[in-house]
């Protein structure tokens, strides 16, 4: 994007073709007086190699050339990367007006006649070339413009990810201003600095998980606090403290561009451009771009961390409006939610759900017997013990009612349903929680209903609970702290 910066660092090339040798030392050696430097072509296809090899500042042309002569070179340089914005001055012997009309219309910004004024074709260069910077920092101007607005459409998409747009921050940056590395530096509460995104050149050492200590910024933390840019052209000329100097060694930095990146009036980080092959003075539309990108940055992570607040905030809400505030388990609401979106997959792709209802046997006698603070602490300790029964991220444990407890399993057979089934009755039964008033056993037992299906689009989940219900019910009937299967037939 930045690849005619150097016309501006360096003194200015000029591309001479012209077929006739004369013409070309006499327009060589006015160029080299006025300072600029040449390159020469005999041809048209030398013109257009030189062209692409060199990216000359402007182009001294000769209408008149064997094989492809200036016109059609004029009009095929224009398809070249950069040729549309390099300046070409046609040289010509033709003054009617139908010549200087094609040299126009094949891309010529001006002609000059022969034989040739010395004074006019200087003027006409130096006009050129300053029309040539001109048409650049425009460029320039339009392409910051640009990512500007790419990155803040990046930013204002839905749910944005603050990695992600800081990971595009560096690259857009790096590539912007056609820089060896760029990183984001995020301070922490010690005032050390970690790098948290950075976009670098292959070959040159990466500065991920590397920290940038608090002394090392202390003589310009205050310039950071009130916004001020840090341009260093040559960090072998800089007086920066000592630990700093050998580590910017051991990264090759030679030139860096610190941009403060501002949260709340408070320092967070620092958005930084390093130069590694060579020294660079950095220019002040570079600096203005990284500016207003740092402000972009910073208007990003308020709004992420606005948005990340309001999610988990909503994750919360949404927790404690499905979660049982005595057990800490799924409440009834979460289990109607998760048993339909699961009849749903099983249904699109035809695997086994299974449901186990579970009952505290004699559960209203311990409450009237031992009060109501150790019915609580009794469900909460059954409410464990099913829930280390259960092993698979995918299975849910439910406080279905009162002392009531539902499982459902997602992609389990009912022969598996009756082994976690089992598990989960002596679990029970093995905390040993005093029952003296029960007629099954002097502690806390359970009695479960299993039942299990491959659910179908035209049924609906009503049908799975009502047989886990009913296999619940025998389980009772048959004489409590047993698991009872609902048969398939009866589903």
């Amino acid at each position: 994007m930045m690849g005619n910066l150097n016309h501006i660092e360096e003194t200015p090339l000029i591309l001479i073709a012209d077929d006739d040798e004369t013409i070309r030392v006499l327009l060589r050696r006015v160029m080299e007086q006025e300072g600029y430097r040449v390159a020469e072509a005999s041809d048209g296809t030398t013109c257009l190699e030189s062209f692409a090899r060199l990216q000359p500042n402007i182009i001294l042309l000769d209408a008149r050339m064997p094989g492809i002569d200036g016109f059609s070179c004029c009009l095929q340089l224009q398809s070249l990367p950069g040729g549309d914005r390099t300046p070409i001055l046609i040289v010509t012997s033709l003054e009617d007006r139908a010549s200087v009309d094609q040299a126009f219309q094949a891309g010529a910004s001006d002609f000059i006649t022969k034989p040739i004024q010395i004074a006019v074709l200087r003027h006409r260069v130096r006009r050129l070339l300053k029309t040539g910077k001109v048409v650049d920092e425009l460029r320039r101007q339009t392409e910051r413009e640009q990512l500007l607005r790419t990155l803040l459409l990046r930013q204002m998409r839905e749910s944005p990810s603050l990695d992600e747009v800081l990971n595009t921050t560096v690259s857009e940056v790096r590539h912007f201003l056609e820089a060896d590395r760029v990183v984001i530096y995020k301070f922490s509460y010690s005032k050390d600095a970690v790098v948290v995104s950075e976009a670098v050149q292959p070959m040159l050492p990466s500065l991920q998980q590397t920290i940038a200590y608090a002394n090392w910024f202390a003589e310009k933390r205050e310039l950071y606090n009130r916004g001020h840019v840090v341009s260093t052209p040559d960090l072998n000329q800089a007086d920066l403290p000592l630990s700093m100097i050998k580590f910017l060694q051991q990264a090759q930095v030679q030139a860096a561009l610190e941009v403060p990146i501002l949260l709340e009036d408070s320092l967070w980080g620092l958005l930084v451009a390093h130069q590694c092959t060579q020294p660079r003075q950095w220019f002040p539309f570079e600096i203005d771009a990284l500016e207003q990108l740092a402000g972009q940055v910073a208007l990003t992570i308020r709004h992420t961390i606005l948005y990340e607040n309001l999610h988990k905030l909503t994750q919360r809400l949404h927790l404690l409006a499905t979660l049982d505030g005595l057990t800490q388990l799924a409440n009834r609401r979460r289990f109607n939610e998760y048993l339909q979106q699961e009849w749903r997959r099983g249904a699109r792709e035809q695997t086994h759900l299974s449901l186990i209802l579970c009952d505290i046997d004699f559960f209203k006698g311990y409450n009237d017997s031992y009060g109501h603070q150790a019915g609580d602490e009794c469900l909460k300790q059954v409410a464990l013990a099913i829930s280390q029964a259960t092993r698979r991220p995918a299975d849910l444990v439910a406080r279905y009612g009162g002392e009531e407890f539902a499982v459902i399993l997602p992609n389990t057979s009912v022969e598996g349903a009756l082994y976690v089934a089992e598990e989960i009755r002596i679990k029970v039964k093995a905390l040993g929680i005093q029952h003296d008033t029960s007629s099954v056993d002097r502690s806390i037992t359970l009695s479960l209903g299993v039942a299990g299906i491959v659910p179908h689009h035209d049924t609906s989940p009503v049908t799975l609970i009502t047989a886990a219900d009913q296999a619940l019910y025998r389980a009772k009937l048959e004489g409590r702290d047993r698991v009872v299967l609902q048969a398939h037939a009866e589903i």
